[in-house]
């Protein structure tokens, strides 16, 4: 599955400059607007390597309110595309912030059983070390802020 024409632009704009940095603030706002462009240009048909590209371009933690256009894009996949598509993406996401993988997890459940059962049907089918990464940053979730919810708890990655 080849990726998406924007894929290597949205995940280079992602690399957002951080507060301190040596980057001008007229390279920072470029990129900031570049990124929630190509973001708000996605329209959810783009299939998992879309959702893997977005997933792969949240690379920092200060996003400046940047990184809510992908997480409002990625809803617009459909369910399943969803589910399947962040699950492959696990090594990924357990190399992103923490906030953003947690984002993302937590909107895999919030979006209801399809997403979530996808996800699943996606968890059972990884080799054995992926799917442990994948149980480990769930875990970390659970305990900690994004999956801490009881409503939450549970649903991925479960037997």
């Amino acid at each position: 599955m080849s990726n998406p024409p924007w894929s290597e632009e949205i995940f280079a704009c992602g690399n957002l400059p951080q507060e301190n940095s040596e980057e001008t603030h007229e390279e920072g706002s470029r990129l900031w607007e570049q990124y929630v462009h190509l973001a708000d240009s996605v329209a959810g048909n783009e299939g998992i390597a879309g959702v893997t590209s977005l997933i792969r371009s949240l690379r920092v933690e200060e996003d400046f309110g940047a990184y809510q256009s992908s997480l409002s894009a990625l809803q617009r996949f459909p369910r399943r595309i969803l589910g399947t598509g962040v699950a492959e993406s696990a090594e990924i996401l357990a190399q992103i912030p923490e906030c953003w993988s947690g984002n993302v997890l937590l909107l895999i459940v919030r979006l209801g059983e399809e997403s979530t059962r996808a996800f699943n049907d996606a968890f059972v089918r990884m080799d054995s070390g992926t799917r442990l990464t994948l149980e480990r940053l769930i875990a970390f979730h659970e305990s900690n802020e994004w999956l801490a919810e009881d409503e939450d708890r549970g649903r991925l990655a479960s037997p």
